[in-house]
């Protein structure tokens, strides 16, 4: 099944890779591309080899080189690289998916193929460049490192947003045990308020996680004496 939320894809040829500026004008990782793990996942045995040799040759370092039709679940989980480098002559959906969701991964995927719906599977898939052409590891540099700064954005936008529910949700369940403990020990909102936090900071825990605890406890309490 697909991630809820995608990060919106590049969509590049060759012809547009080569006006790109030697270095993007965004701020990008300290790090050398060079330096960077790729892990080749290819569908034709002859064009991965000869994929690895030239990223080799281009000094990029390719720390696994799969066929798809031979690998297993087992075979992504223990991937160790910073992006996969995906080369489709005919993407597929559901084998974008599974590189994307167990890798958790920059996913640039290299084809032929420019046929829209493939290319909006693609993009509902999760890759994050789709690139329509062949692998030109002589401009390959680039291509990663907007990827790869994309890729970043999207998960920083990801966090901050789980955050932001994270924080909504703290605050409508500390709403809800503060009118709680108001009713049952006859406390004031503040007083309420203040014993809630005193607790919680006791417990060294949130006050949200506190909140909960309460509710839980109240729920669990009436559902005993229901029954």
């Amino acid at each position: 099944m697909a991630r809820s939320s995608r990060m919106a894809p590049i969509l590049l040829g060759h012809d547009q890779i080569a006006h790109y500026p030697v270095k993007p004008t965004f701020e990008l990782a300290t790090m050398s591309t060079s330096k960077l793990k790729i892990a080749l996942i290819d569908d034709d045995e002859f064009r991965a080899s000869y994929l690895q040799h030239c990223l080799t040759e281009h000094d990029f370092e390719v720390v696994a080189c799969l066929l798809i039709k031979d690998i297993q679940p087992q075979d992504l989980q223990a991937l160790y690289a910073d992006v996969i480098l995906l080369d489709m002559d005919h993407p597929q959906r559901d084998i974008i998916e599974a590189f994307v969701n167990h890798c958790n991964l920059p996913t640039v995927l290299f084809t032929k193929n420019n046929n829209r719906d493939t290319i909006k599977h693609a993009i509902q898939a999760g890759v994050t460049a789709y690139i329509v052409d062949g692998v030109d590891p002589a401009r390959l540099d680039t291509v990663l490192e907007i990827a790869i700064e994309q890729y970043k954005k999207h998960q920083q936008l990801e966090s901050d947003l789980k955050e932001t529910k994270l924080r909504l949700a703290d605050r409508k369940d500390i709403e809800k045990a503060k009118n709680m403990m108001m009713q049952l020990q006859q406390l004031t909102e503040e007083e309420a308020f203040r014993l809630l936090r005193k607790n919680a900071m006791n417990a060294r825990i949130s006050m949200g996680d506190l909140a909960r605890q309460l509710i839980q406890a109240q729920q669990l309490l009436n559902q005993t004496f229901k029954d």
